[in-house]
C-alpha cells in the first residue's frame, strides 16, 4: 500500500487508486472519468489527492493533513460504512478490501439482561444461585449481598418493591417464568431514566406487524405482560402496545452473551446493522467489558456486505428458516438456502429408496457374476489371481486408500440423494438427483422429525461413544453422512474419543485414534464451507485432529508400524492443524472455553516441534 506509517495512523492512499477500486467494485472496468475535486481535505477542504487507509472514505490534500487530521478523525475511522435498500433496510458494506482477523467495530451494549428462558441467576452478576441470599428489597435469589445494590438489578428491584408482593423463588437449576420479564422491564425503566438511551434502543427495528399473531407475541402476551400488568401492576405505566415493541426489538437485535457460568442478552447499537447469511463473513466475540467485538472471518471485499449468522449453522435449510422466521421475522434468500446441496455440504439430504435398492440389486448381481468368473477360471488361478492382487495392494497401500476415499467423497456429491426442488418453501416436492424421482407427500419432514427427536434425546441424556456409534448406525441407510444431526451426533462423538472413561487419549489404539480423525474431517470438510475462517466450531476442531493424527502417529512410529517418512507427513499434518487452531482460536477471550484452548494450543505447537526435533526431521 502507498505511503507511510506514523503509529496508529493508517497509511495513505493515492485518489486514483481508490477511485479506481471503487469503479471496479461497482463493476466498472475502466478508468472513472468523474474529476476529483468531488473530494476535499477534512482539514482545509482543498482538493483531495489521498484518502485514509483505514477507510478509504476520509479524503486529504496530504500526508501532513491526514497526521494532523489523525484525532479528529479517529473515532470516524472505519472499514465500513451504512447503506440501505427497501428489501434489506440498513446494512452495512465494506469501504476496502478487509483482512481475515481485521478488526470491524467494538461495540459497547445499550443494555443487558437474563435471558428470557433461564434458570434462576443473580440480577447483578449473573451468576446461577442456589437461594443462599435473597434480595432484601425485592426477594430475588442473588449471589450474595455485593449484587443487591448494583445499578443492572435497581429496575426490577423496585417494580416489585412498589407492588408491595416479595418475589419467592424456590425451585432452582429449571426454567423461571418470573424472569421473562427481567430484561423487557429494564428496557422499559429506560424511558423515563435515560430518555437517550431509550430513543436509541426504540430507534431499533421491531418488526411489530411480522411479531403480531405469531405463537411468540401469544407466549409472551400471557407471560411477560401478564407479570407486568397484573403481577407488578404496571398497566397504566407501560400498554400492552409498548411491551410488544420492547419484546419485538428485544428478539430481532439481542445477541447471546456467553459468560462463563450462563448466558444473558445484550442489546448492541451498530452489530445490530449487521445483515444475516447462513455463511457469514464476520465473527462475533465478547471482550472483558462485554463489548462486542467483530472482526472479518475470512478476506472480505471493498463493496461486500458484512454478515453475521443469526442461526444455528449446523441445521437443516428447513431447521434455520423456521428458526429465523419465528425469532427473527425473516426469510433468508443467500446462497447456502438457495441451493438445494447447500453448496454439495447436503446437511439437508435423505437417501433415495428407490436408488439404493437398485444399487444393492446391482452389486448382488456383480458378485455373482464375479463367483461364476472365478469357477470357471479354475481354483488355481483364482488364487494366484487373489494372492497377486493382495500383494499388489499392500505395496501400493497409500494410492488404494486415496482412491477408495475419493470414491467415497465422489458418492457423497453424486449419490442417490434426495433435497428439495424449492429449498425456500417448507411445501417443496423434493426430488432425486439420480433417478430424478420426486415425492409429493411429507415424507423427508417426518422421518427428519424422527430423526432430530432422536438425536436430541441423545444429546440430552449425557451420551457416550456406543450410544453415537450405534444411532449413526441405525439412520446410515436413510440420511447423507453430512446431514446437520448427524454431523452434531459426530461433533459429541469426536470428543468423546479421548475423554470418556476407558477411550481416554492416551489409552486410544490406532484404529480409535483414525476413528477420532475421520470425525474431525468430515465435520472439517462441512466447518469449512458453512462457517469458514475463524470460527469456534474450526478452531474446536482443528485441536481434536491434531490430537487424533499426533497420537496415531507416534504409537505406530514406536513399534515401527509405519515407514518414517511417513510417519513425518502425518506429524507435519498434526502441526499444520494445530497451528490453524491456534490462528483461529487466538480472537477468543481467555475466560471463555476456546480462548483456553487456544492458549492450550500454542503451547503444545512448541512441544510438538520439539517431539518432531528428537525423532530427526524439520519443520
Amino acid at each position: 500500500m502507498p505511503g507511510e506509517s506514523h503509529g496508529d495512523v493508517p497509511v495513505a492512499v493515492p485518489l486514483q487508486v481508490a477511485m479506481e477500486a471503487s469503479a471496479l467494485c461497482n463493476g466498472h472496468a475502466s478508468t472513472p472519468t468523474e474529476p476529483a475535486k468531488t473530494l476535499t481535505c477534512s482539514e482545509c477542504a482543498k482538493v483531495a489527492t489521498i484518502v485514509c487507509g483505514g477507510c478509504w472514505t476520509a479524503g486529504f490534500c496530504a500526508r501532513d493533513h491526514q497526521l494532523t487530521g489523525w484525532t479528529k478523525h479517529r473515532p470516524k475511522c472505519r472499514p465500513w460504512r451504512v447503506s440501505s435498500s427497501p428489501d434489506l433496510g440498513r446494512f452495512m458494506v465494506a469501504t476496502k478490501d478487509i483482512a481475515g482477523g481485521e478488526l470491524l467495530m467494538e461495540d459497547a451494549p445499550l443494555m443487558m439482561g437474563p435471558k428470557m428462558m433461564t434458570e434462576p441467576v443473580c440480577l447483578g452478576c449473573y451468576r446461577p444461585v442456589d437461594g443462599d441470599y435473597n434480595c432484601k428489597g425485592c426477594g430475588f435469589p442473588l449471589c450474595s449481598s455485593d449484587c443487591e445494590g448494583t445499578e443492572d438489578h435497581e429496575a426490577e428491584c423496585r417494580a416489585v418493591q412498589a407492588s408491595g408482593i416479595h418475589v419467592k423463588v424456590s425451585m432452582f437449576g429449571e426454567v423461571n417464568s418470573m424472569y421473562e420479564c427481567i430484561t423487557p422491564l429494564r428496557v422499559l425503566s429506560l424511558r423515563d431514566k435515560n430518555p437517550s438511551l431509550w430513543n436509541k434502543l426504540m430507534s431499533l427495528e421491531s418488526n411489530s406487524d411480522m411479531r403480531e399473531g405469531t405463537e411468540v407475541a401469544a407466549i409472551t402476551q400471557q407471560t411477560v405482560v401478564d407479570i407486568i400488568h397484573n403481577r407488578l401492576q404496571l398497566e397504566d405505566e407501560f400498554g400492552t402496545e409498548i411491551i410488544d415493541k420492547v419484546l419485538g426489538i428485544l428478539d430481532t437485535n439481542a445477541f447471546e452473551i456467553r459468560l462463563p457460568d450462563s448466558s444473558i442478552l445484550g442489546v448492541y447499537q451498530k452489530a445490530s446493522l449487521l445483515e444475516h447469511d447462513c455463511i457469514p463473513n464476520t465473527h462475533r466475540t465478547f471482550d472483558a467489558d462485554l463489548n462486542l467485538v467483530i472482526r472479518a472471518a475470512v478476506p472480505i471485499k471493498r463493496g461486500q456486505h458484512l454478515t453475521s449468522c443469526y442461526t444455528e449453522p449446523l441445521s437443516t435449510t428447513n431447521g434455520r428458516q423456521e428458526h429465523l422466521r419465528s425469532t427473527k421475522y425473516f426469510t433468508c434468500s443467500c446462497k447456502r438456502c438457495r441451493d438445494p446441496t447447500e453448496l454439495k455440504t447436503f446437511t439437508s439430504g435423505i437417501k433415495c429408496g428407490d436408488c439404493v435398492e437398485k444399487q444393492e440389486e446391482a452389486a448382488k448381481q456383480k458378485r455373482a457374476e464375479e463367483k461364476e468368473a472365478r469357477g470357471r477360471g479354475g481354483t488355481r488361478g483364482g488364487k494366484r489371481g487373489g494372492v497377486a492382487s493382495r500383494i499388489n495392494k499392500f505395496q501400493t497401500g497409500a494410492q488404494g486408500e486415496s482412491s477408495s476415499t475419493s470414491q467415497v467423497e465422489e458418492e457423497k456429491i453424486t449419490g442417490p440423494w434426495i433435497v428439495p426442488q424449492d429449498p425456500l418453501s417448507p411445501s417443496s416436492n423434493w426430488v432425486c438427483l439420480t433417478c430424478k424421482s420426486s415425492t409429493t407427500d411429507d415424507y423427508p419432514e417426518r422421518i427428519t422429525s424422527v430423526m432430530q427427536e432422536e438425536a436430541e434425546e441423545l444429546e440430552e441424556t449425557n451420551p457416550n461413544i456406543e450410544a453415537c456409534e450405534t444411532f449413526l448406525e441405525k439412520w446410515n441407510s436413510t440420511f447423507h453422512p453430512n446431514h446437520a444431526c448427524f454431523l452434531n451426533i459426530k461433533y459429541v462423538l469426536l470428543h468423546l474419543y479421548g475423554s470418556e472413561e476407558g477411550y481416554e487419549l492416551e489409552e486410544l489404539t490406532p484404529i480409535h485414534l483414525t476413528r477420532k480423525e475421520e470425525l474431525c474431517q468430515e465435520v472439517m470438510k462441512v466447518a469449512d464451507v458453512i462457517q469458514p475462517g475463524i470460527s469456534r466450531l474450526r478452531g474446536s476442531v482443528l485441536y481434536e485432529l491434531y490430537q487424533a493424527i499426533f497420537y496415531k502417529t507416534r504409537a505406530m512410529s514406536m513399534v515401527g508400524a509405519i515407514p518414517a517418512e511417513q510417519a513425518r507427513k502425518m506429524a507435519m499434518e498434526a502441526l499444520t492443524a494445530l497451528k490453524e487452531c491456534a490462528r483461529v482460536l487466538s480472537y477468543e477471550p481467555e475466560v471463555q472455553p476456546e480462548g483456553q484452548l487456544g492458549l492450550e494450543a500454542k503451547e503444545e505447537i512448541k512441544m510438538l516441534q520439539k517431539w518432531i526435533k528428537q525423532e530427526g526431521w524439520k519443520y
